[in-house]
């Protein structure tokens, strides 16, 4: 029997391996770049939306175009791509929002290069004659969640500058409009590009009001911009900072001391139950830039007060309810942390009803000044192991003839509590 030559071994194993995949970004024909071109002329097989593989009519083998489940188009180009030489394309830089993520998590990275392109957020700002860097850029294209966009428009409302935002079919730029102005962010201006790339590209100024109603092309971008920017939100800020009713109000040095004991790291879910007129919730939304928050309040007097201050400080990630616990709690997400500022007889079947809902890790503080309800929240929070309290009596000056006195505020405790999971 003849053994191999070294020729036919080399070969052999040149056959064995699958051929890259490359994943070429564009946005309209003249995006080709010579690479491109090159890269096109030895692929066998050419996948992508069908608006892509239009630019290519004349490409005489076969097309996958993307219908259907995006997961079997992927896995419908892994099989193509063992034996066959695959362009894959993708609208601008696949890298940002785009394609490369998904692909890669079906085809082995090592087997995929990756060409971009310029990004639509480049070409809307091209257009607009207006620099981007710095510009934060969310994507509402097939994301089910508006998690990100809602804390991006916070970060908008108290920095200034724009929003850079990719649409899909469903999350249109009407739709958008209608969310915002349901939030109390009227404020904000909303440009629209339609059709970039192509010789019908167009850029539009609108109010949310007038966005909210209009149809748009489908090929579209919108950025928003925030005129002003929100009131700017401090940590223990001055009561009357938030328009409180007969001085109902989470006191500055019990806001603080919640807030250091609940661990905020930026992302959480939050929970305000007896929210008053959020001041609390202000606060935590300053320390949860890319989280989201969700105040719960009885009274529609107060109520209204947390929307005024939704629209004073831009709170866009914050969601408020009217309605009363432990019945409203079913409405809202699963929390990481939550605090409670009132419940009044329901407070024993909150605070069940919270840990019951509490992601792993979470935390939970109940605010209390009557010594039974005191001892229930550490009775339900405490779950038969020492109580987790802290008491604050503070005092703060006040002017007396020529010198001052320090008057004390209502002594109130605090009671933390974990997740049981």
């Amino acid at each position: 029997m003849t053994s191999p030559t070294a020729g036919q071994k080399k070969k052999d194993t040149a056959l064995a391996t699958p051929p890259i995949v490359q994943l070429v970004g564009l946005s309209s024909p003249t995006d080709i770049s010579l690479d491109s071109q090159k890269i096109l002329a030895e692929a066998t097989v050419l996948a992508g939306p069908e608006r892509l593989l239009g630019f290519f009519p004349d490409f005489a083998h076969c097309k996958i175009p993307l219908a259907g489940s995006l997961m079997d188009w992927l896995r419908a180009i892994e099989l193509k791509s063992r034996t066959q030489s695959v362009v894959v394309l993708a609208s601008g830089d696949p890298n940002f929002f785009g394609l490369a993520e998904k692909l890669l998590s079906v085809i082995d990275p090592e087997r995929v290069q990756i060409w971009p392109g310029t990004t639509m957020v480049q070409k809307a700002f091209a257009l607009a004659r207006r620099p981007w860097a710095g510009v934060e850029t969310v994507s509402l294209h097939g994301r089910p969640s508006w998690r990100a966009f809602w804390a991006a428009t916070f970060r908008l409302n108290q920095r200034g500058g724009s929003l850079a935002v990719y649409t899909d079919p469903k999350n249109t730029p009407a739709l958008i409009a209608q969310a915002l102005l349901a939030r109390g962010q009227a404020h904000l201006r909303l440009t629209l590009f339609e059709d970039l790339a192509t010789p019908s590209q167009k850029m539009t100024s609108l109010s949310l009001e007038e966005a909210q109603s209009r149809n748009f092309s489908p090929l579209n971008l919108v950025t928003l911009e925030a005129p002003k920017t929100a009131s700017p939100i401090f940590l223990g800020a001055p009561e009357e900072l938030y328009g409180p009713e007969n001085g109902l109000i989470t006191k500055s040095e019990t806001r603080l001391l919640a807030l250091g004991l609940l661990r905020l790291r930026g992302g959480e879910t939050f929970w305000d139950l007896g929210a008053g007129c959020g001041s609390v919730t202000v606060e935590a939304g300053r320390l949860l830039e890319r989280g989201e928050l969700w105040a719960l309040e009885k009274n529609p007097a107060r109520f209204q007060r947390i929307l005024n201050n939704q629209r004073q400080f831009g709170l866009a990630h914050l969601s408020v309810v009217l309605g009363e616990a432990p019945a409203q709690l079913a409405e809202l997400p699963d929390p990481d942390r939550v605090f409670v500022g009132g419940g009044g007889q329901a407070l024993g079947d909150i605070l069940r009803e919270v840990l019951r809902r509490l992601k792993p890790g979470g935390i939970v503080v109940a605010a209390t000044i009557d010594p039974g309800h005191l001892a229930l929240a550490t009775e339900i929070l405490g779950q038969g192991r020492t109580p987790d309290v802290t008491q604050l009596a503070a005092a703060r000056s006040q002017a007396l003839g020529p010198g001052y006195y320090l008057k004390p505020l209502s002594q109130i405790w605090l009671t933390r509590g974990f997740s049981p999971k």
